[in-house]
């Protein structure tokens, strides 16, 4: 499952690298000032004596800043400053190269910051602009600007939020690390309604923790909210695979059965008719009584039908009428569509306790299906979200030998219904469907 985000609080770090920034050019400042004065030169990096000193201060601001910065848990990278700090006090490098390495490594932290902490993402609903940054973060040859703009289209960029940011970042210094302060500043910036002054849509249940709980830092609260978000739009409720009958395709009667009115409106689906595959013609018998089927007034597995509609290995299973259906479909679903997870299926182990919409632990128990088998042209069922979630990473490995993180479930699978959905409208454009209930 997703566990809670505890993102550091990105504005002290922003405060203190402007604070940082200030000091240092403060300090190099004073240094060219008394070398002019002093010593003569036309350029403090022709003087032996204190050119070493503005490296030395150059290299204190990443070697040894006191505050929490980018750079700060980078120790591989603070080793190799170190080499090319020495390297600049005896003219072999630039400062210029060492600044030019220094916002490569940036670069590099802040696609490694997206990868960890998708939940910046959870406000985005655009299926494109979540794969194109999985696609970007691991593409070298795709820039940085590209990579921000691709954020900014998924979060959204409000045409202030430069200057938000400042005045934000300035009340929080102002505050100067009181609790109490920061604390009402926190709720004012992320909790309130700036026109009504009220707490914003859904956010009540968070603030009363947040403020019943001095302990729990502005990070541990927004963590949960972003980790509930992520799982509200993955896991949206959809109907169990297990006891929802859905309903099969219908036909319009023939345009000789109807009246004059039915008959122009069968016509215009006749006309659309043409557009559906062989497959739906050539009809196996009822799974259940064993009829032959009349091609305009079909009752079928939707699962077989989205696989062999796509491609796969798999024929139609069909049934001759309502009575058939409800007879037989369980029975079918549980034997060829049964959850991938087995023995671990969570129903498994809560004794075969179905009745609910719910699990115990909240969770909805609605299908998913592997997103890697889709691609195959075959579906890999789990029975609710909560087995999909315990089970896909092991799945992805025995059956597509390729490794997955816990972190990435959700990237995973797809919704069933909602894909099947997709799937059998796309491939047959002029039927007419409806879905049992």
């Amino acid at each position: 499952m997703v566990q809670p985000a505890t993102t550091p609080e990105h504005w002290t770090e922003l405060i203190a690298a402007r604070r940082q920034r200030r000091i240092l050019t403060e300090q190099v400042a004073a240094l060219k000032r008394s070398c002019a004065s002093e010593c003569g030169k036309r350029h403090v990096s022709e003087c032996s004596k204190c050119w070493p000193l503005v490296i030395d201060k150059m290299r204190q601001r990443y070697i040894e800043s006191p505050d929490r910065e980018w750079f700060t848990s980078r120790k591989a990278f603070h080793q190799e400053l170190e080499e090319l700090f020495a390297d600049a006090k005896e003219h072999r490098i630039s400062i210029r190269q060492i600044e030019a390495r220094i916002e490569s490594e940036k670069e590099a932290w802040y696609r490694w910051i997206l990868r960890k902490h998708a939940e910046f993402l959870v406000t985005c609903n655009d299926d494109y602009v979540h794969d194109e940054l999985r696609g970007m973060l691991d593409d070298p040859d795709r820039s940085r600007d590209e990579v921000v703009e691709m954020m900014w289209r998924g979060i959204g960029k409000p045409p202030d939020w430069a200057e938000r940011v400042d005045a934000f970042a300035a009340r929080v210094a102002a505050a100067g690390g009181n609790p109490a302060a920061l604390k009402k500043l926190y709720v004012d910036e992320f909790f309130m309604d700036k026109g009504t002054s009220e707490p914003l849509e859904d956010s009540k249940p968070y603030l009363d923790e947040y403020l019943s709980n001095e302990n729990m830092g502005i990070e541990e609260i927004l963590g949960k909210i972003m980790k509930d978000a992520q799982e509200s739009r993955n896991l949206r409720p959809q109907r169990d695979m297990h006891t929802a009958r859905l309903d099969d395709l219908r036909r319009a009667k023939m345009a000789d059965e109807l009246n004059k009115k039915q008959q122009a409106k069968s016509q215009a689906q006749a006309a659309q008719e043409r557009v559906a595959g062989e497959d739906l013609y050539n009809l196996p018998p009822c799974l259940v009584c064993g009829k032959t089927l009349d091609t305009h007034d079909v009752f079928s597995c939707p699962v077989c039908q989205a696989v062999t509609q796509m491609g796969g290995k798999k024929e139609l299973t069909v049934f001759c009428s309502e009575e058939c259906h409800a007879a037989g479909f369980d029975d079918h679903t549980s034997e060829a569509h049964a959850c991938e997870s087995g023995d671990n299926c969570v129903l498994e182990r809560s004794d075969g306790q179905v009745d609910d919409v719910e699990m115990d632990d909240g969770t909805s128990q609605d299908g998913f299906i592997c997103r890697e088998c889709l691609g195959l042209k075959r579906v890999t069922a789990f029975c609710s979200e909560r087995c999909a979630f315990e089970n896909v990473v092991n799945h992805y490995q025995r059956h597509h030998e390729a490794k997955a993180d816990a972190d990435e479930v959700s990237s995973l699978v797809r919704p069933m219904q909602e894909t099947l959905e997709s799937i059998l409208r796309r491939e047959n454009p002029g039927l007419h469907m409806e879905w049992l209930a």
